[in-house]
């Protein structure tokens, strides 16, 4: 490259300043003066060719001036001049808009910081890490991808045009390498200038950096904040495109400008801050030392030696590391990325100061801050794989990596304290150390795994052995971290909290690069690199059991464990994947013997503490141990933790011998103890409490590894079904659940490819719904049928239910199953369903070879027969013993089938010894072979509890491998093993049972009863064992030196044949039920007597018959003698006993007698066969129900314990025929006899209940025949009463008199009493009072409103927005402007905004129990309760809802006697009875009881309500207070029409929201009561509305056009007195209901509605006319049904000027359309709001159903019909309206046509000549007031269909009152508006926006979309409740606080549902979560 020009250089410069301006002249002339003659100079002295910054000397003198060190930085001036400078001439804004235009930059580069919103699709993305921005992702094409939205944590940039990081076809049109192709090349001079000014600027500020480079932290951010105009000018520049990056990529990467720039010899003049300077820079690039480098490392440049920068880059990024990555500085470098030769520089420049990075973040104090920036670039460079290969391949990232990883993690190593301290040298990392505890390390890991999942990389990483040596050098610090040591005698003082960070870093630093390598590891080819790894693992898990003083003889410590094996877990998992993916050998990846043997200790030592944990045994270590064990198999964790070492362990149960492997589990379980016979036995190291449950978790584990399948035998797809099916059968299960709990590997989310349809085979799905009590349900999948059927495996999900809970759910789940399938019934005690494994994968050897050995047998019968005998066994314990057995037979069954080696030899008589005694503890030598079909047909006789130990003892569960080579006898001479066992053989009939014991004989008849003593048991289930020992005959009985019973053959037989004998009966000894038969082997001598039996003296030991033991529960024992122990014989026994049993004391049988010397024995007699024979037998309760059938093979796994019992003895018998005949005769032997006795027990019993049955009939019919007989006296005798009474009948109904009617009675739910509400004790209604603005949001857009997503929306939405409140308060305005005061209060209602609704739950309580359950609430009332007691609030004591005031019941209501009738029926009469009613109506005179509730019922619902809507004025009034209590009911009267859909109307496709129950008949007592006081109550003195009720006798004369009584004067309008046609009729005719007596019937009622119908129809067809044009009216006055009103109307009205065409009719716009039928339309309309209201009230008044209409077009004539005004004023019956004006043309006037129902036609003539009169006077507001506009019924805004429209428009809008974007932006569903959430900036008079808000919209209540959380909250009053979602995903699924991200679209049941809870005021009651917002929202 060239010098740089003397215009660079400065002030040195030799042009002559005569030619030239000075920079002090331009400085003066401006900065666009000056930055025009800087570009002509620098044009003139640039040539085309030229190719380094133009030469100007003036330019370097202006930029020494603006850019001195010595001026402050922050300089807004300064920027500005250096953007004017850029521009040459133009202005900036021109300038930036111009350089745009060249932008032709292939990628987008947006660069974001935390809490941005981004995407990330997983479809189009090649590296995990991609992300998108809004505009790009919108703009790309992902329809139907895999995509999520996100909020950064670290921060990030857009990925979109870059093809290395995401597919060309996620590109957005704006980005990708064919979207620029036709851009222009930018002019060589529009740059000139900038390419000039870069140096200089980058210099300024590294000036800046350097000055304040030793200053602390805090002082280094200040310094970074005033250097901030020039970053966001920088970061401007890079934002303008690719021609301004490219500029300032030549100043950051040119060595030589910076070279010039830097040194001393620049700016002569000030040479001194130069050096100084240069100073501070030196002294910084020390202050960041670097650690250890490892030996063989020396030839790392970025590991050794000081830093070397050589461009402005480099240096810039030493000062971003230096000031821990400010955010600013960050923004800029990677805005610069999408210029490669600047990526490539700045990647560079990283990995130089990556290895200062790691120390960087030790130091720092806000190291989570500073990980997170680190991450934000890193990020950004490591995900493209070439790049980050070029700098591993250039610069050894990788090694700067781990060797920066080392030194981080040496730093914080302690000694470990594993095994013994003494002899262990390892050092492990200190979990405590904050380097750990916040996760320091986080980013180092981050960039590993970032660099490892590109397969070149790891490839090299795997090819290096320097680098793998180094790698598990690193994670050796890992291995037995975080030891924990078990408290044995108080509770630990204080819980340490390391292990969390001891688990994530195991995850993060071991497991993911573990992940990420094996990911490339998938064929035969790479075998080589798994080979390299595995050797090098090996080689450091010698080291580490060396360093850590480990042997073979060393057992470890069992109070000690450690979770953390990362050395163990990558050896296993890199085997696994050699056999699995790369077709490796076990031979070839086994590594010796004895070293596998050294390996499994440990994994093998942590399932055993894993399993003591869960048993409670560390309960003193706190809650922290119990947190390891659950994050252990957590599913984030078990694939490279739980799952790894079971495999190693199945790896060893597969290869080591099986003997020794069984017995070292049991030995690390401290069960072998626990498996003994002796009664005197105890644990020594398990407690009692404890000594089952580790028992059972012995089992399970076993269980689990013969079992588990995971990398020995299932396909990705198999294991994904498994752990699917798994976390199913723990629970239902939503989509993101099941993604989320997914055992996962390396950290990452990506679930296997067939995920969706594994789903769907394995579940099936269940729609969001509702539950009954409005609870909101997600969508779910549960588990189908054939789950619970074939799949369900409870041993998988105890390996993976974090809380056995889960596991316990499960089980509960599948028993519900098999209840409501029916396959077992209710009372089934169901065992769990364990699974059959599949095959092992080849090469592997099948663990379950471990549990087909004798030591195991041994064990499973020990198992058996403490489940028979000990009521301490557990089911559980019992279930898995069975199972495992099973699992021997299944395996060696098959193991024959498929012609494996013959594992028993041919049975030889001979081959047993003489001494057939059972070693107690000894497991290996109980049976001769490992044959299971042998030894289950093995009877064991008796076991020794002291055996001399031979030299092959393996009682200490270490056997030596030559010991397991051979069966050998204890004389070293090989044994055969037996084939078969001898079969047990029937007993002689006849024979007795004699019991041998020495020197005396007791014989038994077998069909006599043995003799009982009071201690003998007699229960059925513990029935004798008879088993005869082989060899015994009948002949040749000899006396054995044992107690015991054996079979002596009678001699008077008949026929001299041998018949099995029956067992005695339940009669049992005492001796031999006590416990475990103990004795002791005499020494010698012979039996003194020849009568008894004697045994033959064969070679072998003889077998002998025992009873069942009665087995005492056996808990722990304390060592020393038991009671059992047989006393040695002091000879005072008698020699023999007789054949007759003796009746003498027989105490000897339980204290026999024993020898002086010799060894202690159990005696047992049993088999494997017969013990599971008789535990059927206990679990039925039944004896002898087992039932063989050996030919059933269902595989089904539903059952209870006796049918998996059965299950596997027919799987024996048809498995093998020696077994099944030993099955068969075990059964004859143990229930012959007995079968015959229960046999004909049956045929007696049967005989017995068919004589009972037959007894009972007889009875019935004897019963049955008396019944009859008295049956028929009776109807005799009552024939004559009732004769005579029918005589006497009639006259005695005549003088009957009528009953008065009983009041109506009520349950108070308090005190429960049922009384009626009477004066003095009044009962009330618990209702709820709130103020509502339902009815103020109809609005008249017949179209639902949307809740708008753009400014165009929401301009329209607030045009077509006009709702019913903003109607009715302009009315009032223009009302209270034209007519008097007192005149239009009374003329219509408020209450359309706050008004006041009364619901009610429907239940009673007195008024006085109320007061008391309110003071006991007072008294209970709690800080944060949600009731304000205070204000009256209570929850009703039966149904729990609430209720805030207690409606009181007038005792008028169901009195009949209340009710006033009407004398007369002609209809003139009624009208002036009403008249008379009126005038002399009083209020009504209650007790001062039910008047005070009344008033307080008042009171409440005039406090329920906010002030500014009580009244419309400022200053209440009487007449303004009327006003209020009538809109009460009117209010409450408009809820219900809408609730019932806003018309009366039944459509069964309808759905209509329950309409809760009425209290509008009380509360029409209470608002009549206080409407009459308001009115003076008929007394004129009394200051009513407009002077007593005067003024409502003169509106029924003006509607009826007849004179008030005792008036002579007309009824004319008075001046400023409101026309009746402007008065709302529905307000007229609730004023006259509420001011006649409250209990009228149905006569005053029809006259009243009729008459106020007759001008509800007048003013209908005057509006209907205001709203046609001339042509129109002429038309509508001339035809159709209304012309003759119509007409009426339009001749009084027309000369006045009411019909002034001022405004355009709506009518014009459709005039092409219009017909006369729709002005017939728009009356019938009109009338219907009346008629609808009327009809309501009329069906409350008379406690009557609504009519019911299913046909829209009729309901105007039904209504109509139904409140009996058809044949008096009807818009439907046209003959009557017709009838009632006569005919009426345009062109004439006629004369009224008089009717019966009054003078409608001079009614109406009347009233449209007021209307006229006011017209003349104000025309708008006669219009206005008389144009009806029809408002749709309220609902809430519509929203759409996706959720991301609303997001994108309103998560970054701002505020219209503050005019901030929110951190929460919230919009109203009522009105759309958006407010700011729990935020003060628009907090008004204390209250905060939401709040306020919900006060001005809804009266206090409001309902708010959260849009940055997805959910609703609702506001009622001062109380908030999160409501919920509205948006599902596709799912059905929720997504709170949008942490997942997935798109989300509109759930219309769960929106239908709020709109229906708003409209319905029924927030209170469904939803409980309600907290109080104290005005903060």
């Amino acid at each position: 490259m060239e010098e740089p020009s003397s215009g660079e250089g400065g002030s040195n410069g030799s042009s002559s300043q005569t030619d030239i301006l000075t920079a002090q002249v331009l400085l003066k002339k401006g900065k666009r003066y000056a930055a025009k003659f800087i570009r002509d100079e620098c044009l003139r002295n640039m040539s085309p060719e030229e190719t380094q910054a133009p030469r100007t000397q003036v330019l370097g003198e202006l930029l020494d001036l603006l850019l001195n060190p010595a001026m402050h930085i922050k300089n807004w001036d300064t920027i500005d001049w250096l953007k004017w400078l850029m521009a040459a001439g133009r202005t900036p804004d021109d300038f930036f808009n111009t350089v745009r235009r060249y932008d032709n930059a292939t990628t987008c580069g947006l660069v974001w910081t935390a809490n941005f919103v981004a995407y990330r699709c997983r479809t189009c993305g090649i590296s995990p890490c991609m992300s998108l921005c809004a505009q790009c992702f919108q703009e790309g094409n992902h329809e139907g991808h895999d995509f999520n939205m996100f909020r950064s944590q670290a921060g990030g940039a857009c990925d979109c045009g870059n093809a290395a990081v995401m597919k060309e076809s996620g590109f957005c049109h704006r980005h990708g390498s064919q979207a620029q192709l036709n851009k222009p090349e930018v002019p060589p001079d529009l740059l000139a200038i900038a390419d000039a000014l870069m140096p200089r600027i980058f210099l300024r500020f590294i000036q800046h950096c350097r000055e304040h480079s030793s200053e602390p932290l805090d002082q280094v951010l200040e310094a970074m904040e005033e250097s901030s105009l020039f970053l966001d000018l920088l970061q401007d520049l890079s934002r303008l495109g690719a021609a301004m990056r490219k500029t300032m990529t030549k100043s950051l990467c040119n060595p030589n400008v910076y070279f010039e720039l830097t040194r001393s010899s620049f700016i002569l003049s000030n040479s001194e801050y130069q050096n100084q300077s240069r100073t501070l820079y030196e002294e910084a690039l020390n202050s960041i030392p670097f650690g250890e480098v490892p030996p063989g490392y020396q030839d790392v440049a970025t590991l050794n030696g000081p830093l070397l920068h050589k461009t402005f880059l480099d240096e810039i990024v030493f000062w971003t590391v230096k000031f821990e990555f400010p955010q600013k500085l960050v923004c800029l470098l990677l805005n610069m990325l999408p210029d490669t030769e600047y990526e490539d520089a700045f990647a560079r420049a990283f990995v130089q100061h990556y290895s200062r990075i790691s120390v960087m973040l030790v130091q720092s104090t806000d190291s989570e801050t500073l990980s997170n920036r680190v991450v934000h670039v890193s990020v950004q460079l490591f995900s493209d794989q070439d790049l980050a290969y070029r700098m591993t391949d250039s610069f050894h990232l990788l090694h700067v990596m781990i060797v920066s990883l080392k030194n981080m993690m040496k730093s914080i190593c302690v000694p470990s304290t594993l095994h013994d301290k003494l002899q262990n040298s390892h050092r492990v990392v200190n979990c405590a150390d904050h380097v750990m505890k916040n996760h320091c390390y986080w980013p180092l890991v981050s960039d590993l795994n970032n660099v490892l999942s590109h397969k070149p990389i790891a490839i090299k990483f795997m090819s290096d052995p320097r680098l793998i040596q180094e790698w598990f050098s690193f994670l050796s610090m890992f291995q037995g971290m975080n030891v924990n040591v078990r408290e044995l005698t108080q509770h630990v003082e204080f819980e340490p909290q390391t292990y969390y960070a001891a688990f994530s870093a195991e995850l993060e630093a071991s497991a993911s690069p573990m992940w990420a390598l094996v990911s490339h590891l998938r064929d035969s080819e790479t075998r080589h690199y798994t080979f390299s790894v595995l050797k090098e693992c090996l080689h450091a898990l010698n080291y580490w059991f060396t360093a850590v003083g480990f042997s073979h003889s060393d057992l470890g410590d069992p109070y000690q464990v450690s979770f953390h094996l990362p050395l163990h877990r990558y050896y296993s998992v890199f085997m696994c994947q050699a056999m699995k993916a790369q077709g490796a050998q076990l031979d070839e990846v086994l590594p010796p013997q004895d070293l596998l043997h050294l390996i499994m200790v440990h994994p093998l030592r942590l399932q055993v503490a894993f399993y003591e944990i869960l048993s409670g045994m560390w309960v003193r270590n706190g809650l922290q141990i119990k947190g390891q064990a659950m994050t252990y198999i957590q599913c984030h964790f078990c694939n490279s933790m739980v799952d790894a070492d079971l495999y190693l362990l199945q790896i060893c149960a597969g290869e080591l011998p099986p003997d020794n492997f069984i017995l070292t589990v049991l030995d690390r379980f401290h069960v072998l103890e626990s498996l003994s016979v002796s009664p005197r036995a105890s644990n020594s190291f398990l407690d009692s409490e404890h000594e089952m449950t580790i028992l059972e978790s012995c089992l399970t584990f076993l269980a689990t590894l013969m079992t588990v399948r995971t990398n020995i035998g299932l396909s990705e797809s198999e294991l994904a079904q498994l752990e699917m099916v798994t976390l199913l059968c723990m629970g239902d299960k939503t989509h993101s659940q099941l993604m989320e709990f997914m055992p996962e590997k390396c950290g990452s989310a990506a679930q296997s490819r067939d995920f969706e349809t594994v789903l769907s085979k394995v579940s099936s799905y269940r729609a969001p719904n509702f539950e009954a009590s409005g609870t909101m349900q997600q969508g779910m999948y549960i588990p189908r049928d054939e789950v619970w059927e074939n799949l369900y495996d409870p041993i998988y999900v105890l390996l993976r239910a974090v809380q056995r809970r889960d596991f316990q759910a499960s089980l509960d789940r599948f028993k519900l199953y098999c209840k409501q399938s029916g396959n077992i019934g209710s009372s089934g005690n169901l065992w769990p369903p364990f699974r059959l494994p599949s095959a092992v994968t080849s090469p592997y050897t099948d663990p379950q070879r471990v549990i087909a050995c004798r030591s195991f047998h041994t064990v499973l019968f020990m198992l058996l027969y403490k489940a028979l005998n000990e009521v301490s066994t557990t089911d559980h314990l019992l279930a898995l013993s069975v199972y495992l057995l099973e699992l021997t037979v299944e395996y060696q069954a098959k193991h024959r089938s498929q012609g494996g080696e013959v594992m028993a030899a041919q049975y030889y008589d001979g081959a047993i010894e003489a001494d057939d005694d059972k070693p107690d503890g000894q497991f290996c030598k109980w049976f001769v072979t490992d044959d299971i079909f042998t030894n289950v047909n093995c009877i064991v006789s008796r076991v020794h509890l002291n055996p001399t130990p031979s030299i092959s003892s393996c009682s200490d569960g270490e056997l030596d491998g030559s010991d397991l080579e051979m069966d050998e006898l204890e004389g070293g001479e090989p044994r055969l093993a037996l084939h078969g066992a001898p079969r047990p053989r029937p007993l002689p009939t006849g024979s007795e049972l004699v019991l041998y014991h020495q020197g005396a004989t007791a014989v038994v008849p077998s069909d006599g009863d043995l003799p009982t003593t009071p201690d003998t048991p007699t229960q059925d289930h513990m029935s004798p064992l008879a088993l005869p020992p082989p060899g015994l005959t009948p002949a040749s009985p000899v006396s054995t030196p044992t107690n015991m019973l054996v079979p002596v053959t009678q001699s008077s037989s008949p026929d001299g044949a041998s018949a099995q004998a029956s067992l005695p009966a339940p009669v049992q000894y005492p001796s031999l039920l006590a416990g475990n038969e103990i004795g002791r082997i005499a020494s010698g001598g012979r039996s003194s007597g020849n009568n008894g039996p004697t045994c033959n003296s064969r070679g072998h030991h003889v077998r002998c018959f025992m009873l069942q033991h009665h087995f005492h529960h056996r808990s722990r024992r304390p060592a020393g003698p038991a009671k059992a122990l047989l006393p040695a014989n002091d000879g005072s026994s008698p020699a023999s006993f007789q054949a007759t049993p003796p009746t003498a004391d027989l105490s000897h049988f339980s204290s026999l007698p024993q020898l002086d010397s010799g060894d202690e024995y159990v005696a047992v007699e049993e088999s494997i066969i017969s013990l599971m024979i008789k535990l059927h037998s206990k679990l039925t309760g039944k004896p002898n129900s087992y039932r063989p059938n050996f030919t059933d093979t269902t595989d089904s796994r539903i059952g209870d314990g006796p049918f998996f019992i059965a299950k596997l003895l027919n799987k024996i018998g048809r498995s093998d025929p020696s077994a099944k005949q030993g099955i068969l005769d075990t059964i004859s032997c143990l229930y012959g006899k007995r079968e015959e006795d229960s046999s004909a027990s049956s045929e007696e019993e049967a005989r017995a209940r068919e004589e009972k049955r037959k007894r009972a009939k007889e009875r019935q019919k004897r019963v049955m025949a008396e019944f009859a007989n008295r049956q028929r006296q009776f109807m005799e005798q009552n024939k004559a009463e009732a004769a005579e009474s029918e005589a006497t009948g009639n006259d005695a109904m005549e003088v009957e008199e009528e009953q008065p009617e009983r009041h109506k009675e009520y349950d108070c739910v308090i005190c429960n009493q049922s009384i009626p509400s009477t004066p003095e004790r009044p009962v009330g209604l618990v209702v709820l009072l709130q103020a509502t603005s339902v009815l103020g949001h109809r609005t008249s857009s017949q179209k639902a409103l949307s809740v708008p997503t753009s400014d165009a929306e929401r301009i329209r939405l607030k045009q077509r927005r006009y709702t019913l409140g903003q109607y009715m308060e302009e009315r009032a305005d223009t009302l209270n402007r034209h007519f008097d005061y007192n005149s239009w209060l009374v003329s219509m209602n408020i209450g359309w905004e706050g008004g006041v609704h009364v619901q009610t739950c429907g239940h009673h309580l007195h008024l006085d129990c109320h007061q008391s359950y309110l003071l006991a609430l007072r008294s209970q009332h709690r800080p944060n309760s949600p009731l304000n007691v205070d204000k009256g609030e209570y929850w009703c004591p039966l149904c729990r809802q609430l209720g805030n005031s207690v409606l009181p019941i007038s005792p008028e209501i169901g009195d009949l006697s209340a009710l006033v009738k009407h004398p007369s029926t002609c209809d003139n009469d009624i009208v002036e009875e009403v008249d008379r009613l009126l005038h002399d109506l009083t209020v009504p005179t209650f007790s001062s009881s039910l008047t005070k509730a009344m008033a307080q019922m008042m009171e409440d619902m005039t406090l329920v309500t906010y002030a500014k809507y009580r009244n419309v004025s400022s200053n209440p009034s009487t007449p303004s207070l009327f006003m209020f209590v009538s809109s009460i009911l009117r209010t409450n009267l408009e809820v219900e029409l809408v609730q019932r859909g806003g018309m009366l109307i039944y459509q069964a496709q309808d759905v209509k929201m329950d309409v809760r129950r009425s209290c509008l008949m009380p509360l029409l007592h209470v608002l009549g009561f206080h409407s009459k006081i308001l009115s003076g109550g008929g007394d004129s003195s009394v200051g009513g509305v407009g002077g007593g009720l005067h003024w409502i006798r003169q509106t029924w004369a003006s509607i009826t056009q007849r004179p008030v009584t005792g008036s002579e004067r007309a009824v004319t309008p008075r001046e400023r007195e409101v026309p009746l046609l402007l008065r709302d009729p529905v307000t007229l005719l609730l004023q006259l209901i509420l001011l006649l007596p409250s209990r009228i019937d149905q006569g005053y009622l029809r006259c009243v509605v009729g008459n106020v119908y007759r001008v509800a129809v007048v003013r209908a067809a005057v509006s209907a006319l205001r709203s046609l044009n001339e042509s129109q009216r002429e038309q509508a006055t001339t035809s159709g049904p209304l012309a003759p009103l119509l007409a009426l109307a339009h001749n009084t009205l027309r000369d006045s000027p009411f019909f002034c065409d001022d405004q355009v009719p709506l009518a014009d716009q459709t005039q092409e359309t219009w017909t006369v039928n729709d002005v017939t339309c728009q009356v019938r309309e009109t009338c219907l709001m009346f008629l609808r209201i009327a009809a309501l009230l009329k069906a409350h008044l008379m406690e009557e159903h609504s009519p019911v209409i299913a046909d829209p077009i009729a309901e105007c004539g039904a209504l109509e019909q139904y409140l009996g005004v058809w044949d008096m004023c009807s818009v439907v019956n046209s003959a009557i309206m017709g009838n009632m004006c006569g005919t009426y043309h345009a062109s004439e006037v006629s004369s009224p046509v008089e009717t019966r129902l009054g003078d409608l036609a001079g009614g109406a003539r009347v009233w449209c000549s007021e209307v006229a009169a006011f017209a003349s006077q104000a025309q708008v507001a006669a219009s206005f007031l008389l144009t009806t506009v029809h408002f749709s019924r309220p609902r809430l805004l519509r929203l759409p269909h996706s959720y991301d429209a609303i997001f994108q428009y309103y998560h970054r809008r701002q505020c219209s009152q503050c005019n901030s974007i929110p951190k929460d932006p919230s919009v109203c569903l009522l009105c759309g508006t958006i407010v700011c959430l729990r935020e003060p900036c628009c907090k008004q008079q204390e209250v905060c926006e939401c709040v306020q808000h919900a006060i001005d919209c809804g009266a206090g209540t409001a309902i708010f979309l959260v849009v940055n959380a997805s959910t609703v909250i609702v506001i009622r009053g001062p109380r908030v409740c999160l409501w919920g979602c509205i948006h599902l995903d596709s799912f059905g699924e929720e997504d709170r606080e949008l942490k997942r991200g997935k798109p989300l679209y509109l759930s219309e049941d769960r929106y239908r549902l709020l709109e229906q809870q708003w409209l319905s005021h029924s927030f209170d009651h469904t939803n409980r979560r309600w907290i109080w917002h104290r005005d903060i929202l």
